[in-house]
């Protein structure tokens, strides 16, 4: 990530983001139809590209280890001081995710909303313990380019995800317009070895 795009999003961050502060809705009911009842008792998690860690937040207080990896200083620090102020422990990491470590078969919940670079999700899947799951939320192109087979290095293109990550066990994969574009709403598990 270049130093304009991280200071772009230190802007961001600095400027205040309400909407980036409140986990998704889509989380929370993915959270509550694939995580819980696989993970009664919590686990660990990373929230990748977590931003002021809306997700991670929610996922600490209801027992769960979370690291969270953001490019940007300002929203890691802003978090470090929510954390704080909740008496909430998190694994905080400033760095881009194309540059985090991933430890293979770390993670029982991988959290990664509106980040898209499709060099992450190889990554991602070895860094899932089996049985693992993936809660993913990004936008896609829809309407008049969405047809088109040639891929954009910014957006997925329609039903592309899933075949990004194929190791998987799909358990949702939801795709709808919004405003001006799409959204994919994604969960799959890593198989059990």
């Amino acid at each position: 990530m270049s130093d304009e795009e991280r200071e772009r999003w230190d802007l961001k961050y600095e400027q205040g983001v309400p909407a980036l502060t409140e986990p998704d809705p889509f989380f929370i009911s993915a959270y509550d139809e694939f995580v819980h009842p696989s993970f009664p008792n919590a686990g660990v998690a990373l929230d990748l590209a977590g931003g002021l860690g809306r997700h991670a937040l929610w996922l600490a207080k209801r027992k769960w280890q979370v690291s969270v990896v953001d490019v940007s200083e300002v929203a890691i620090q802003k978090l470090r001081a929510a954390a704080f102020q909740q008496n909430i422990e998190l694994d905080l990491l400033v760095a881009s995710a194309s540059d985090y470590k991933f430890e293979p078969e770390r993670f029982d919940l991988i959290v990664l909303f509106y980040h898209f670079d499709r060099s992450l999700f190889p990554k991602i899947v070895s860094a899932l313990k089996p049985g693992g799951l993936l809660i993913c939320k990004m936008s896609l192109r829809w309407g008049v380019d969405a047809s088109s087979s040639k891929r954009s290095n910014k957006l997925l293109v329609r039903n592309e995800l899933p075949s990004l990550i194929p190791e998987l066990r799909v358990f949702r994969h939801r795709e709808r317009p919004v405003r001006d574009r799409g959204v994919v709403e994604y969960v799959g598990m890593k198989s059990v070895k």
